[in-house]
């Protein structure tokens, strides 16, 4: 399994376009064969801080995601909306279990 986290400062001028455009994403990338979860959020502290985290069944659907044209559109909008740089971290996760229970 394949756990994608990330943030990144937003221009406050980019943020109701970029949410837009992230929710329809997130949307898009959920129906994606692979995808286990998929989900973008505005940080309750800082409202130019958006926050990602994908989760993926393999690399190879991480791939697969990575060349559709939906990822490309996307990532035209976020290379405008980023305010300085973002950081987004892949970890390969060998189990999950609930936290409590």
């Amino acid at each position: 399994m394949i756990v994608i986290s990330g943030i990144a400062r937003l221009f406050e001028s980019e943020v109701e376009r970029t949410v837009h455009a992230a929710s329809a994403m997130a949307a898009t990338s959920r129906d994606e064969a692979g995808c286990i979860d998929y989900r973008f959020a505005i940080d309750i502290d800082d409202p130019l801080v958006g926050h990602l985290f994908e989760v993926w069944e393999s690399n190879d659907a991480l791939d697969a995601h990575f060349g559709s044209a939906h990822f490309a559109a996307f990532s035209e909008i976020l290379i405008n909306a980023v305010d300085g740089s973002a950081e987004f971290t892949r970890y390969e996760v060998a189990s999950a279990a609930p936290l409590f229970g």
